[in-house]
This record gives structure tokens, C-alpha cells and sequence, in this order.
């Protein structure tokens, strides 16, 4: 009985293949756990589609209770902006500047009383032609409690409050100190 030596041919993709001796003395070539084709089951696929399905089950509630609140917190900071502002422009004109809310958004007076009374809105950079700074989104500011008045040296002769409204009734407070901090709590 003549022996066949087992001869060694290159696979598809490169590898060595094993060589084991089979029943009856018959070689058996195997290529272990090596496909011939390149790509991706349909399992695969599947269970990609539905991790993507589950992290967008649970992110899409998330950022639906998140954005309103967001949108508030930034038009609350850009009031704080604004309150700062008005500040820096009392210390440059050296003149009492007063924060108002105005229909549609709020308004830098100068010329004002220490109490804020008196004045005319100023326009300035940001606002329209009637001195009054509007916040996107439908977001409307109130005041809480005195209008807050800078005076040349950076510091309120009366602190206030402003009140920050979203749509969905979500609120924060701006509050100006009389040192002049100007702080969202």
C-alpha cells in the first residue's frame, strides 16, 4: 500500500491550514473556525439594529424632558449676561443704569433715580430700535420684586429679582445683590 504524503496549498485568506489524520489513515484538511468570505451574519446585523434600538428607547424620553429646561437655564444666563452688562456700562458712562422688564423681553434706563425712576431706555448693541433685548423661544421675563439699579461703581442701590419663564412653565430666578453679584441660585 502506497502512502500519499498530504500536500499544503495556501487557503483564501492566507492562513496555514492543519492537517490531522483521519480514520483509515486518510488526511483530513480543516480550516479551524476560518471563513472563506468576509462580511457579517444576519445575526450580527440584528443584534446591532436592536442595541441601537434600545439606547434610542431610552434616550429619546430623556432629551424630549431635557431640552425645555435647558432652554430656560440658557436665556436665564443670558439675563445674568445682560445684568453684568448693565453693570460694566454704569461703571464706563459713570451714570445710574436701571434693568426693566419691557413687553417682549427687558430694557436698559439711564438717566433714572436711584430708585429707577424717571429715565428713557437705551438702546444699545443686541437690542431693537426701542432699547429692549428680546429672549428666543418664547421666553418671557418678570420682575420679582425692585428693578436693580447700577450706580458708577459697579454696586446696586437696590438689589432684584427677575423671573425666567420657558413655555412648559419651567422657571429660574436672577437675582442681583446689592454688592452688584449678579447669581442664578
Amino acid at each position: 500500500m502506497i502512502r500519499k504524503v498530504p500536500t499544503l496549498t495556501a487557503c483564501i485568506n492566507g492562513d496555514t491550514p492543519r492537517t490531522t489524520q483521519g480514520e483509515g489513515g486518510l488526511t483530513d484538511m480543516r480550516h479551524d473556525g476560518v471563513r472563506s468570505q468576509k462580511g457579517y451574519t444576519l445575526v450580527e446585523l440584528l443584534v446591532v439594529v436592536a442595541v441601537i434600538g434600545i439606547m434610542a428607547f431610552i434616550a429619546v424620553p430623556w432629551m424630549l424632558s431635557y431640552i425645555p429646561g435647558a432652554t430656560v437655564n440658557y436665556a436665564a444666563r443670558e439675563v445674568q449676561g445682560s445684568l453684568n452688562r448693565a453693570k460694566l456700562l454704569a461703571v464706563s458712562t459713570r451714570q445710574l443704569v436701571c434693568v426693566k422688564p419691557a413687553a417682549g423681553g427687558y430694557q436698559f434706563w439711564t438717566g433714572v433715580t436711584a430708585a429707577c425712576g424717571g429715565g428713557a431706555a437705551l438702546p444699545v448693541t443686541g437690542s431693537n430700535a426701542q432699547g429692549t433685548f428680546t429672549l428666543a423661544n418664547s421666553i418671557s421675563v418678570t420682575l420679582v420684586t425692585t428693578n436693580p439699579v447700577f450706580n458708577q461703581f459697579g454696586m446696586a442701590t437696590q438689589g432684584g429679582q427677575f423671573r425666567v419663564t420657558g413655555t412648559s412653565n419651567l422657571q429660574q430666578t436672577v437675582s442681583v445683590q446689592v454688592s452688584g453679584r449678579v447669581t442664578i441660585p
